[in-house]
């Protein structure tokens, strides 16, 4: 593996090539069963010991007329080419005739990607990905092939990932990365260079639990009035919140509506367990909280002191309360 600042590349094979070097001498490519040129390409007919006073070389081009050769001619057409040549002395005696079969090329590469993995667009077009998201990069070329694929990740070094596996980016801060691809296929041509900017996000949302009238803290027990409206939210810099999970006493998780506060339903002893996720899945770890519903207090009883300082305080025997309608 290559680290290119803190960005590791997963390929299976890399070269680095210098950042201003992606240039590439045209020249002639056979893939075992077809050759290939580069699109204005000149050919030359010669002799040996040629003696144009003796005679002429006649060829012809895809089936052309026969045209006597002068000068040099360019290949000005992408395509199949068929060149078929004979040499013709001063008598018209015409030797074997020669023929050459290519294909002229003169289109780069187009440059393609795919993922694999976590990876979200928002609504403004900012693409997302995560430590965990690969990308493989190729080249489509219909004729000659792509021969090379380099990445410019902004180092001053570009990376040749022709025939790399997936690559991964690691190690680094959350934000912006950018980079470009430069394709150039078995023929020398270059395409231009394709430039993206992804945002790497691995940082899970925060999740905050709000309620509306602060609880009370009794013997280590924390206790929130019945009519308590607990309110969940969450906040993320980058991807955005997918969603909140909530979970009361065990039960399994479910997205909560930030459109409904939550309020004990009953007295009793509550589990409130919470989580939040990202559009990229980051998930924050369980934020959880205790509390109860159940504060009682003791009765209160009447102590009837008539000499303070005298005579022990003695317990009043309280009256029942008539109800209304009562003699």
């Amino acid at each position: 593996m290559k680290k290119i600042s803190g960005i590791i590349l997963a390929a299976v094979t890399m070269a680095a090539v210098s950042a201003q070097s992606i240039e590439a001498e045209p020249k002639v490519w056979n893939n075992g069963s077809t050759e290939y040129i580069p699109l204005g390409t000149e050919f030359h007919l010669e002799a040996e010991n040629w003696n144009p006073d003796l005679g002429t070389i006649i060829y012809t081009h895809n089936a052309g007329n026969p045209v006597e050769y002068t000068e040099p001619v360019a290949l000005t057409e992408e395509g199949t080419v068929v060149l078929s040549w004979v040499t013709m002395d001063l008598w018209g005696n015409v030797s074997n005739a020669k023929t050459y079969t290519a294909v002229v090329d003169g289109t780069a590469p187009g440059i393609k990607y795919m993922l694999n993995g976590p990876s979200y667009m928002d609504a403004d077009g900012i693409f997302y990905v995560t430590k965990d998201t690969g990308f493989q990069i190729f080249g489509e070329d219909t004729l000659a092939g792509t021969e090379s694929l380099y990445l410019d990740m902004g180092t001053g070094e570009i990376m040749d990932v022709t025939g790399s596996g997936l690559l991964y980016l690691t190690g680094i801060p959350d934000g912006p990365v950018s980079a470009s691809c430069t394709a150039v296929d078995y023929v020398g041509n270059v395409s231009t260079p394709v430039e993206a900017t992804v945002y790497v996000d691995n940082t899970a949302p925060s999740v905050y639990i709000d309620i509306d009238i602060p609880p009370v803290e009794v013997n280590g027990v924390q206790y929130v009035s019945p009519a308590t409206k607990f309110t969940l939210s969450a906040a993320d810099a980058l991807s955005g919140v997918e969603g909140i999970y909530i979970s009361v006493n065990g039960s399994e998780f479910a997205k909560y509506d930030a459109m409904q506060p939550l309020s004990p339903d009953e007295p009793g002893n509550y589990i409130l367990q919470v989580y939040a996720k990202d559009n990229l899945g980051n998930t924050s770890n369980i934020s959880e909280m205790t509390f109860s519903t159940n504060l009682a207090l003791p009765p209160a009883e009447l102590i009837l002191n008539p000499a303070p300082d005298q005579t022990e305080a003695v317990p009043a025997q309280p009256q029942p309360v008539p109800v209304s309608g009562e003699k």
